[in-house]
């Protein structure tokens, strides 16, 4: 395991918040010149508080030319060694069929989650592959989700639908970019105390959020996969959590808020 970045480049996208921040900070103690995309300058320049080696870069993951020019900005400095990919999006209204029309995932619901959860990765894997390739190879680990492994009622629909999409994408590209000496892992974490969980149609508890996975949690794991030589999948839930199955009592607040349970 790879314990020394020093000089190494490493990009995170999402990295205004939640785990991507966090493993940003993680790549720019361990040394890397750390660059972090996202949507929002304000966002961004907080992370890059938290270290000389970071560096904000502008980026809509779901735009392809302005991924192109955000490694373009990267590509002045070096290739990057590494590409950590947690940015992702959820929306309030998560049904196909609810009393409540609000509820129903609208069709702009859908495309966002979409273009950023899907696009998103496929904008990043692509920009990368060739610069990392010709350079001899690289590392890449995208975020998914368990709710793209099993049943995760409260996910919502065109979130579990993102991550499925995302999972496959992932088990059917490693073979491709093996090839061009680039490991593909997948990181897909359980329940996370991350910025998406305000998206939620209702809100979950103090205790609920003090029990989840935290994003340093997420950090960690993912510089961990990043410094191994192989690719990996990795799930990672919280203890309370069972696998492709209802969150236990813990998570019942806010599960009857999602009309879910019996009546």
């Amino acid at each position: 395991m790879n314990n020394d970045w020093t000089d190494k480049i490493v990009i995170v996208t999402g990295g205004g918040g939640g785990m991507g921040q966090a493993v940003a900070k993680r790549f720019a103690d361990a040394g890397a010149k750390t660059f972090v995309f996202g949507r929002t300058l304000e966002s961004l320049q907080a992370t890059a508080d938290l270290s000389p080696n970071i560096t904000p870069v502008l980026c809509d993951v779901a735009d392809s030319a302005s991924v192109a020019e955000a490694l373009s900005s990267v590509l002045k400095v070096g290739v990057p060694d590494v590409l950590i990919h947690t940015a992702g999006i959820n929306t309030a209204d998560r049904f196909m069929a609810h009393e409540d029309p609000a509820r129903i995932a609208s069709e702009a619901s859908w495309k966002s989650v979409l273009d950023v959860n899907v696009l998103g990765v496929v904008n990043m894997i692509q920009a990368v592959t060739k610069p990392m390739a010709d350079n001899g190879g690289g590392k890449i680990v995208v975020v998914s989700s368990t709710a793209g492994h099993g049943f995760d009622s409260f996910a919502g629909v065109p979130y579990t639908a993102s991550k499925w999409a995302v999972h496959g994408m992932i088990f059917t590209a490693r073979a491709q970019l093996s090839r061009c000496g680039i490991v593909l892992s997948e990181y897909a974490p359980g329940e996370a105390n991350t910025p998406i969980v305000e998206k939620r149609p209702v809100k979950p508890t103090e205790e609920h959020r003090q029990a989840m996975i935290q994003t340093e949690d997420c950090g960690e794991t993912l510089f961990f996969m990043a410094s191994q030589a192989h690719c990996m999948s990795v799930i990672q839930l919280p203890i309370y959590q069972p696998f492709g199955g209802m969150p236990p009592e813990i998570s019942a607040p806010w599960l009857a808020g999602l009309e879910i349970g019996a009546k």
